[in-house]
């Protein structure tokens, strides 16, 4: 009988983690995140005696953030996938060198991190042991996204990691009639309780938007996640021929030229590196200096604008009644970002001569969200879940990464239909 033990990403969106146990005592760990607020920033700890492997779905650090501290105790092998690796150790040292929080751990646990990675390509059934195998299944939801199928003793066991089956322009989507019959998922609920809007009507919306500013004399930021989002908006402007200038700067630069180091998992190599021509990077603040003074879309982070480059255009923008800043990701409650759109005020803080100064601006510039979610919504999550075969009476389903309510309801949904689901807690366990 194989234990199941949820470390983290319990009816919350961070610090995903889940423990796996055979009856023998080998253990794999899948995702080991970070998150972002309260005291408890890790998953719960675990014993790393026995553990034979660590898996991780993708990049992002509320999936990756905390595997080096596992590297403290271990040098279990870390299955992954070039790219994903590279992002991530980009992420997790951008995350060290900004916090406030002190993790615990540092650049040695990374390196130590990197030093045991194993690159394992879609659809190769792995072997860790005699135990356990893995096999990596495309996931749609960034470049590098990957879905678990985790064979422990008897058991299939599906760990979908974020997801999403809805056509982007970045990834291909993720298909489930690739995996093979299962006995157990673990999916994730993030967007179980909405709908997204028709994403080509999003997109040729946000492009007639950014056009109509830019061609009256305005120019549009466009604060978006450094990795994917921000070059999935530059895709979405190349598509529908938007001749005007388009500038990236901070992170979304860094990564737009890690994409076009692994071609192979990008959705059109040869799309995005035109698209890539026709921007231009900033890398001086000259051209900084420059593009506040163009009619021009600016790329940059943080999607919340919570900081990053951002912060350099963010407070000109505002005060410009010709301009705009259009939001492109999630916007969590009490971010900047989300007060900017819902109260149409922003709440900075900045240090001038040694001294903290609090202020707030009233938004004098356009303002909109759009969605170009990379995660599939409720609708889409019944569809993939249908898609997928599981085993004869076999029909266990664990909703985690997703708020409580996202959670419990999605949960409730698919015992209507059928299925053994629950929502579970932090360091619930389950023999399966």
């Amino acid at each position: 009988m194989v234990k199941l033990t949820f470390l983290g990403g319990c009816r919350e969106v961070g610090r995903s983690g889940i423990l796996l146990q055979s009856k023998n005592g080998s253990k794999v760990v899948l995702d080991y995140g970070i998150r972002f607020k309260g005291k408890e920033r890790l998953p719960s700890e675990i014993d790393t005696e026995n553990l034979s492997a660590i898996a991780v779905t993708h990049c992002h650090v509320d999936h990756s953030g905390g595997i080096p501290l596992l590297y403290k105790s271990s040098n279990a092998p870390l299955y992954t996938n070039p790219i994903t690796l590279r992002i991530s150790e980009i992420l997790i040292k951008d995350m060290l060198n900004v916090s406030k929080f002190e993790y615990p751990f540092g650049k040695d646990e990374l390196d130590t991190m990197r030093q045991n990675a194993k690159f394992l390509d879609l659809g190769v059934r792995q072997k860790v042991n005699d135990d356990i195998y893995l096999t990596f299944y495309d996931a749609g939801h960034i470049p590098g996204s990957v879905s678990i199928l985790a064979e422990v003793d008897d058991k299939c066991i599906f760990y979908t990691g974020d997801i999403n089956n809805q056509e982007t322009n970045l990834v291909n989507i993720a298909d489930p009639t690739f995996v093979p019959n299962i006995d157990v998922l673990i999916t994730e609920s993030t967007y179980a309780l909405r709908e997204h809007p028709s994403r080509i009507e999003v997109e040729k919306r946000f492009v007639e938007n950014v056009i109509n500013v830019t061609d009256n004399g305005g120019k549009v930021l466009i604060p978006a996640f450094g990795v994917a989002r921000s070059q999935e908006a530059l895709l979405i402007l190349e598509k529908y021929n938007y001749d005007g200038k388009i500038y990236i700067d901070g992170l979304a630069r860094k990564i737009c030229n890690v994409y076009q180091e692994y071609p192979e998992y990008l959705k059109d190599i040869n799309r995005f590196v035109k698209s890539l021509k026709r921007a231009r990077f900033i890398t001086e603040e000259k051209y900084r200096d420059s593009a506040k003074r163009s009619n021009a879309a600016i790329i940059a982070p943080s999607g919340m604008l919570k900081g990053g480059a951002s912060m350099n255009f963010v407070k000109s923008f505002l005060e410009d009644p010709t301009s705009a800043i259009y939001l492109v990701g999630y916007q969590a409650e009490g971010s900047p970002g989300r007060k900017l759109l819902d109260e149409g005020v922003f709440e900075y803080k900045e240090r001038i001569r040694r001294k903290k100064i609090n202020g707030t601006l009233v938004a004098k510039c356009d303002r909109e969200y759009f969605n170009f979610s990379s995660h599939a919504d409720g609708l889409h999550l019944h569809e993939y879940i249908n898609g997928l075969k599981f085993h004869n009476n076999s029909k266990d389903i664990f909703c985690v990464h997703g708020d409580n309510k996202s959670a419990t309801f999605f949960a409730k949904e698919l015992v209507q239909k059928g299925f053994n689901a629950v929502a579970p807690e932090q360091d619930e366990t389950y023999t399966i």
